[in-house]
This record gives structure tokens, C-alpha cells and sequence, in this order.
């Protein structure tokens, strides 16, 4: 039997026994966040970037970093970030369908899932040099996350 290689493999051993609680509830995380931070940023605190990304450090700094292996840990991230733009963009999806064209989801997807990954990995990696530099790592995810919602909108102004 062929055995995954890399990245793939690392996504299996999620899957392991020693993980898979913490791996089902990092996917349930990742999936229901964006619904739940939307109400948020729709009623309580109007600025997406900052809400966001302390919503996803506080997973990373809770859940990811507990998990066996530096590998897992940036797999997870980055599952987390993919899974979390993802849910975030089905969100959005129903906007799109009943007030414009599909076109603009996939350019949404293209172009925000990648952004998700990021400013996920950017928390977690400093998050791995140790806890209290996470700190660091949120307020640069914060910052890129704020840049990007500022060009994107720039962008699509034209």
C-alpha cells in the first residue's frame, strides 16, 4: 500500500487517534466562525480584520498549538485557514447569487481563502517560537488581513 508523502501525510496523522478530537472540533471551529463573527461584525464591532483574526488566534493559541508536532501544528493552520475562507465565502455566496454573478465568488475564493491561510500561519509560527509571541503574530495578521480588505475594496471600486 503506496503511503501519503509531505503535507498530505501530516493531514492523515490529524486524523490519528491522539488528535482526532482536537482535529474534529479545529474543523467545526473553522467551519462555524465565520457565521457567528459576521453577527459580530454586523452588530457589535464593525471592524472585520480585528475580529477575525483574534477569533482565529484564539484557536491557534487554545487548540492548534496543543497538538503533538510541529508539522501537525502548521497543517492544522493551514486547514484552519482554508476551511475557515471557505466557510466564509459559502457565506458570502448567498449575497453573490441573490445580488450579482457567480464570477464574483470564485474571484472572492481566489483571492481570500489564500489570505485566510496566511494570516493563520503568520499567528501560528510566531505562536510556535513560544505563547507569548503570539502577540506579535496576531497584530501582523491583523495588519495584512486590514491591507487586503483595503485593496480588495480599492480594487473592486473600479
Amino acid at each position: 500500500m503506496l503511503k501519503p508523502a509531505g503535507f498530505t501525510a501530516n493531514m492523515f496523522k490529524l486524523l490519528s487517534a491522539n488528535n482526532l478530537e482536537k482535529t474534529v472540533f479545529l474543523i467545526v471551529a473553522a467551519v462555524l466562525l465565520p457565521f457567528i463573527l459576521i453577527v459580530i461584525e454586523k452588530t457589535i464591532l464593525p471592524y472585520p480584520a480585528f475580529v477575525e483574526e483574534v477569533a482565529k488566534a484564539l484557536v491557534i493559541f487554545f487548540l492548534i498549538l496543543n497538538l503533538s508536532g510541529t508539522k501537525y501544528k502548521i497543517a492544522a493552520g493551514a486547514l484552519f485557514g482554508f476551511l475557515f475562507g471557505l466557510s466564509e465565502n459559502i457565506f458570502y455566496l448567498i449575497n453573490i447569487i441573490e445580488n450579482g454573478e457567480i464570477i464574483y465568488f470564485w474571484q472572492r475564493f481566489l483571492w481570500t481563502t489564500p489570505m485566510h491561510i496566511i494570516t493563520v500561519l503568520v499567528i501560528l509560527f510566531s505562536g510556535l517560537a513560544g505563547k507569548k509571541f503570539i502577540i506579535f503574530g496576531l497584530a501582523g495578521a491583523i495588519i495584512l488581513h486590514a491591507l487586503f480588505n483595503n485593496v480588495a475594496a480599492e480594487f473592486l471600486m473600479r
